[in-house]
């Protein structure tokens, strides 16, 4: 096994570059959550899966027709970073969705906009 103290010169700081990236790899994690969602009577279920996951810790925002989840959990000396983004159908209703979080999974009810009644318009 080689020293680190006499590696080639070619190779000189190449074990900072390991040590600096395995230290980040261990105190903070990057981790894409699953999700599933399905058609309902008005609309659409969405369901992220966010185990371990406090109210306090998430950030949830919608945007142009985009959800986008951020999440941060701490254990120990690690610390997760959760996140996703879900592009919706412009029938949604943005404007009422509704959001809970129980037993580590974040559900959406997503609402379809009202379509205007047809009616009979008048010829002139």
């Amino acid at each position: 096994m080689m020293n680190a103290q006499i590696l080639p010169t070619a190779f000189y700081g190449i074990k900072d570059i390991f040590d600096s990236l395995s230290a980040a790899t261990q105190s903070e994690c990057c981790f894409t959550p699953k999700a599933d969602y399905y058609e309902v009577e008005n609309g659409f279920n969405l369901e992220v899966e966010l185990p371990g996951v406090k109210k306090e810790d998430l950030d949830v925002q919608v945007e142009k027709n985009i959800i986008t989840v951020k999440a941060t959990r701490a254990r120990k000396d690690e610390k997760f970073t959760y996140q996703r983004s879900f592009r919706l159908a412009d029938d949604i209703d943005t404007e009422n969705i509704k959001v809970s979080l129980e037993n580590g999974i974040l559900s959406f009810a997503l609402a379809k906009k009202q379509q205007a009644a047809a009616r009979k318009l008048e010829i002139q």
